[in-house]
């Protein structure tokens, strides 16, 4: 057991780490979707298909992974490793786009590979938490996580509309693209500090060598052993319906502002900062609540205002109404996935928790894989109807939500819930 003072600094740069992310993420997810979408010019579902790709490439491998982080139970070198790759394709990305933007395809691959190693850098740096937390303070350290989450996006993105408004231009083609550089140097800046001063506690288990047949054969035990769990098994499902809703809409977000409202990137660039302030408030806020009266109940409150939201955003008659309602949603948003993390934490034996934690990824990135695919279908469902079509896009997002909730009562109540 690492001491508290140390504990309490690992605390502080794992939360750090997630800041850092985060603004990377945001930014080429937010911009690089326009870049591609608006001013190239290609369809919508070329930026699905890199969610679905990267989505598949991680569901393949992310059990392998998950699978030898709990043999050898050390988190910090893979962060170290993905982090290191993660950002040598966001880096290749920038270049293609800002010196020779014509080659939009290969941008795209490589945005593709980048988004993947993102993916995977979580199956080693979401289990941490289990080595910082107690069950007095998980709710609070995964809110706090998720808080800094999202103060790294609203800086992120503030802190790069300048360049993508022209209004300040470092080298290359001028627009979206210029916003790539800076983020990575923020995400470089404000991850090294975990990568290299995180103490990781001496790991309890002994590396095995295997081979891949072997892992193989034991990824499909795993599976049976971890959803053998029923509490985990009906979260899991839950989650691939809740979370396929909210993070469908999260990633056409931009698009969605641009195509229904017009939204100049200045407006959609300060929607998303406030939302994403109130998103890291509710964190805070709901991670409190959670460790008082249990992240079951607490995350039934968020799902079902999700439930109402989805429908009034549908039919928001303007932008100044769709803002008001996007910014009171942004308390409620945050929230999700701090709760679901602690709940997986909660619900899963410290001798599968890698594994546990990579299958909860996994349906946060088959979300974004059925997610694109589910919301386009209805885009050309309902082609004919305008504006309407995205309407019914969020109408069924609304449903999926409610499916999600109907699973998540059906796990058992922990004993912190029934004394309320």
């Amino acid at each position: 057991m690492l001491p508290f003072s140390r504990m309490k600094k690992n605390v502080f740069l794992w939360a750090l780490y997630d800041f850092a992310n985060s603004i990377i993420m945001i930014v080429f997810l937010f911009y690089f979707s326009q870049w591609l979408v608006v001013d190239n010019g290609r369809p919508d579902w070329w930026y699905n298909a890199t969610l679905i790709v990267s989505s598949l490439l991680f569901i393949i491998t992310a059990p392998i992974a998950a699978r030898r982080l709990d043999l050898t139970g050390t988190k910090l070198a893979g962060v170290q490793f993905f982090s290191l790759t993660m950002t040598t394709f966001y880096v290749l990305t920038a270049f293609i786009t800002l010196f020779v933007p014509s080659y939009v395809l290969l941008a795209t691959i490589l945005f593709t590979l980048a988004t993947y190693f993102y993916l995977m850098s979580f199956v080693y740096y979401t289990p941490m938490m289990n080595d910082l937390t107690t069950d007095k303070n998980r709710g609070w350290v995964s809110g706090l996580g998720l808080g800094a989450n999202y103060a790294g996006q609203v800086i992120g993105l503030i802190a790069t509309l300048p360049f993508a408004t022209g209004a300040i231009s470092l080298f290359g083609a001028p627009g979206r693209a210029q916003t790539f550089v800076p983020a990575i140097i923020l995400f470089a800046i404000s991850a090294l500090p975990l990568l290299l001063w995180y103490k990781e506690k001496a790991a309890e288990r002994t590396p095995v060598k295997t081979h891949v047949r072997e892992e193989l054969r034991e990824v499909a035990r795993t599976v049976k052993t971890v959803f053998s769990i029923k509490n985990f098994l009906l979260l899991f499902v839950a989650y691939l319906l809740f979370s396929d809703a909210l993070l469908t809409f999260s990633n056409n977000f931009p698009i969605f502002l641009e195509k229904v409202f017009g939204a100049p990137d200045d407006v959609k660039t300060y929607l998303t900062a406030g939302i994403l302030t109130l998103s890291g408030v509710g964190s805070l806020v709901f991670g409190k609540i959670s460790d008082k009266t249990g992240t079951r109940s607490a995350l039934t409150l968020v799902l079902s205002f999700w439930i109402v939201f989805f429908p009034v955003l549908a039919f928001a008659p303007s932008l100044q109404v769709a803002a008001i309602v996007c910014l009171v949603a942004g308390l409620f948003f945050g929230p999700v996935w701090g709760i679901s993390r602690a709940m997986v934490s909660e619900l899963t034996p410290r001798e599968t928790e890698a594994r546990a934690f990579g299958f909860y990824t996994l349906a946060e990135r088959f979300a974004t894989f059925i997610g694109p695919i589910t919301w386009s279908a209805i885009l050309v469902a309902t082609s004919n109807s305008g504006n309407a079509s995205y309407s019914y896009a969020l109408v069924g997002m609304s449903i999926l939500t409610l499916l999600g909730l109907i699973v998540i009562r059906k796990i058992q109540p922990t004993k912190k819930e029934t004394e309320i």
